[in-house]
């Protein structure tokens, strides 16, 4: 209960507008504007196709695994996973060569 109070009084301010604390409660940080700014530029980033990049996905497949995964999408009839899928790991190898550093 504690937690779903200290975030919902983080995410959603208007309805924990009153400024009386309860009794019950010790104030540790005013941390709530700073979350708020948080999510709203990680939100802009991956909207933009800025979060994730190749810096924060170390870890490479390989084209048969790659392969296999989208033949796996494909036999579960997911044609449009596997094409995103497709052209994102193409994305990733062409973020990845000197040319485009």
């Amino acid at each position: 209960m504690i937690h779903y109070l200290i975030v919902s009084a983080v995410l959603h301010p208007y309805i924990f507008s009153f400024q009386v604390t309860p009794k019950f409660c010790k104030q540790y940080a005013q941390v709530g504007e700073v979350i708020n700014k948080a999510l709203l530029e990680y939100k802009e980033e991956v909207s933009k196709h800025l979060f994730p990049g190749p810096s924060h996905s170390p870890y490479k497949i390989s084209s048969s695994d790659l392969d296999g995964f989208l033949s796996e999408l494909q036999k579960l009839g997911l044609d449009k996973a596997a094409s995103d899928a497709a052209a994102s790991a193409e994305k990733m190898d062409h973020s990845d060569s000197p040319s485009s550093q």
